[in-house]
């Protein structure tokens, strides 16, 4: 087993509230989620949950230079300090966003979090933090694990997306990710 798989593993037994899957995101949702910051405008990439760095390697390729991955785990925050570069790693939960970012400077903003496992209004304060840190025409992405898609707090998710953002996109079943995901992309207004 690799140490990426070995650190999340251990993350899920610290924390199994914290990490909605014992499986890291795999390479093609990862792409699929980072399709986007190809038409977005100038700004920062922030990472939101992450994790061992499945996403933030894919992110570091794309936006190299203008990575910030918040991780809530200290464990995993000093892994991904100790074997990915070029990135600043905050510990800190996703809520805490608005104090590691500037408002109005991410092209982008990634998460890889447990949404069915947060309150309401840690997702709302979520929603809130991610809208005020983006770019005019900023792109949010994310996704769901297809296994909880019916959950309720998987729907308020979804409703809380539309009330939050003007454009919303899902994406299609990503089925080579364990669990398979359905990404979720979604646009701050142009102005």
């Amino acid at each position: 087993m690799d140490r990426p798989s070995v650190a999340f593993l251990k993350a899920a037994a610290r924390r199994p509230l914290g990490v909605a899957t014992v499986f890291p995101t795999s390479s093609a949702l990862a792409r699929r989620l980072i399709t986007p910051l190809t038409q977005s405008p100038p700004g920062r990439v922030i990472e939101l949950g992450a994790g061992t760095g499945a996403i933030t390697r894919h992110l570091v390729d794309a936006a190299p230079g203008q990575v910030t991955a918040l991780e809530i785990d200290p464990e995993l925050a000093r892994f991904l300090r100790s074997h990915l570069g070029d990135i600043r790693v905050v510990c800190a939960p996703a809520e805490d966003m608005g104090h590691v970012v500037e408002p109005r400077t991410a092209r982008a903003v990634v998460a890889s979090l447990p949404w069915t496992m947060l309150s309401p209004l840690t997702q709302e304060r979520i929603f809130a933090a991610v809208h005020k840190a983006l770019v005019p025409g900023g792109v949010f992405a994310t996704y769901l694990c297809l296994n909880a898609y019916l959950h309720p707090k998987a729907r308020t998710f979804r409703a809380r997306l539309h009330t939050w953002f003007p454009r919303v996109e899902e994406g299609a079943i990503e089925w080579r990710n364990l669990p398979p995901a359905v990404p979720w992309f979604a646009w701050s207004a142009r102005n």
